[in-house]
């Protein structure tokens, strides 16, 4: 792009064309001209943002605003830098200051909108990326945006809709066809999403995000051979993409390969949506002997992550040069019941201020670490124990035999949706009158119980659960819990509190294939749909099992 002319059209322009060179002298002879121009100030401070010196450009926006405090433009380029900078509320509070300014701005909207998606605010996105889409745009990003949050809340058909107006404004927009692929398999669509897979190959043949669209399509038909061929031409054509790495470990761990499916999960980390984003100027520890040193383990992804991989952490100090502390970076709501866990020297929800450490690992990284197999995952239970012995107490129903608790639902959006079963489904068990069963469940999904309450073997304490460690003194009490894949499962199994997970057709990795027990947990059995969406039969084949342990109990 040729760029002439002087002054701050000339240095946008420069900008736009990626000469930043250029831009800088433009914005120089143009300050010359006029030091208080605010918009020359705000196009310089863009210029080093691209430059990599966001603190730099800080201070040049926050100037730009000084001169001139009612412009939307300069409170979304600050919120753009707070966010380059990882200051993620702070940026939300520029975007809204932008937004007072000019409501109904699309790109303030669209720009806050994935903002607050990334935080993991969904419905406050949704509210934003509707308003933006309603405003008549015919940016085909913000309606590609729309779709994400939409799948992200596990409301499949109306992402499917958000993705295909994306397509129709702009039919080559890749992403919305790769995110089109993944939101109909993810919804049982998955003769669909293979189709689109295909047609879009046919164009972009060889394109990375869409042949691992089309290996995570395979995935969900269970069609391993082809997810992981898949999986490979993408990595072939794009060595560096690590969601297609990652797609990968999932397809080869699901089967129980763990030599090289370990390997390639460790690419997670390097995924933009990986959770937490750390920024440590410490060694990444590979194994590599730690004697007389710290190393800090750091939490990751959900709280049944946390949960299942907690029990690496005593095995470290059994290394033949293990460090001499080990700090366990660990939620604040899980941090009681890992506070006496063998081997973790310093607890705390450190964020990124941990206290002084030589090399740090990621949770989930400490399999790959010890090497670990089908054959030898550490499966000593209980690794967690209750804490309060002194809790609220479960009350005995009259005329029952056993204490079954069960959950149903979870909140974790998009992986988690076909892992809910719909509690009109297990409600038959209810007839198992000799079987007290009490709701576990988190959230206004709860509520779903109260419909169930009047029978007499029906109790529901959402109430009483509280935290993690309070819930874990009322789990114990427990005979079995009853439960999708969901935090409980992993806290029932690391107490080894026998517990029956209700499975999809396609499973997370960590259950693996075609077996009913789990060599994570020996309290566990599983139960799994033989076709997509298909819990009556689950729920059928349970129904005998527990009538007979009822049976067993009296």
């Amino acid at each position: 792009m040729l760029v002439t002319g002087t002054g701050i059209d000339a240095a946008i322009r420069a900008l736009q064309a990626g000469d930043l060179v250029l831009a800088e002298n433009l914005c120089a002879q143009a300050r010359q001209a006029n030091p208080f121009d605010a918009a020359v100030v705000d196009v310089l401070a863009m210029i080093q943002l691209q430059k990599g010196d966001g603190r730099t450009a800080l201070a040049t926006i926050n100037n730009a605003i000084s001169i001139e405090a009612d412009q939307a433009l300069f409170y979304s380029h600050l919120g753009i830098i707070r966010k380059a900078l990882g200051q993620l509320e702070e940026s939300g509070q520029a975007y809204e200051k932008a937004l007072e300014l000019e409501p109904n701005a699309p790109d303030i909207l669209y720009n806050l909108a994935i903002l607050k998606r990334e935080m993991g605010h969904l419905e406050d996105s949704l509210t934003l990326s509707v308003k933006a889409a309603d405003l008549g745009t015919e940016d085909s990003a913000v309606f590609n945006n729309l779709g994400a949050v939409y799948q992200d809340l596990g409301r499949f058909e109306e992402a499917a809709e958000a993705y295909r107006q994306a397509l129709k404004l702009n039919p080559g927009h890749m992403g919305a066809t790769g995110n089109l692929a993944a939101v109909l398999a993810e919804g049982d669509r998955v003769n669909e999403a293979l189709e689109i897979c295909a047609g879009a190959l046919a164009q972009w043949r060889g394109h990375p995000e869409i042949l691992n669209a089309q290996s995570n399509a395979f995935m969900k038909a269970q069609r391993w051979v082809d997810a992981v061929g898949a999986a490979d031409t993408a990595i072939e054509n794009a060595p560096e993409f690590a969601q297609a790495h990652y797609g990968k470990s999932l397809a080869l761990l699901t089967q129980g390969n763990f030599e090289e499916g370990l390997p390639e999960f460790e690419w997670r980390v390097r995924r933009s949506n990986f959770w937490p984003q750390r920024q440590y100027g410490q060694p990444l520890w590979m194994g590599e002997p730690l004697a007389g040193k710290t190393l800090l383990v750091h939490w990751e992804q959900g709280f049944g992550d946390i949960l299942q991989f907690a029990r690496y952490i005593p095995l470290i100090k059994d290394l033949d040069s293990p460090p001499a502390t080990i700090i366990f970076d660990c939620p604040a709501k899980l941090a009681e019941l890992f506070k006496d866990t063998p081997g973790v020297d310093v607890i705390g929800d450190f964020g990124d201020s941990p206290p002084t450490f030589d090399a740090y690992v990621p949770l989930m990284s400490l399999p790959h670490r010890f090497g670990t197999n089908l054959e030898t995952i550490p499966a000593n239970t209980p690794y967690i124990s209750n804490t309060l012995t002194d809790y609220f107490t479960v009350p005995d129903l009259p005329g029952t035999w056993l204490k079954v608790g069960i959950v149903w639902a979870s909140d974790h959006g998009t992986s988690y949706r076909r892992k809910v079963c719909p509690l009109d489904e297990i409600a038959p068990l209810f007839e198992l009158n000799t079987i007290a069963f009490y709701g576990l469940q988190f959230g206004g999904d709860a509520r779903e119980l109260e419909a169930h309450t009047s029978r007499k073997n029906v109790v529901n304490l959402a109430n009483d659960l509280g935290d993690f460690a309070h819930t874990a003194a009322v789990a114990q009490q427990m005979d079995l819990i009853l439960s999708i894949d969901t935090y409980i499962v992993h806290l029932a199994g690391a107490m080894n509190i026998p517990v029956w997970i209700i499975l999809p057709y396609t499973p997370d990795w960590r259950w693996f294939l075609d077996r009913a027990d789990s060599p994570w947990y020996p309290s566990a059995r599983l139960f799994r749909q033989q076709a997509p969406g298909d819990w009556p039969s689950v729920i059928n084949a349970i129904h005998p099992d527990l009538d007979a342990l009822a049976g067993n109990a009296k």
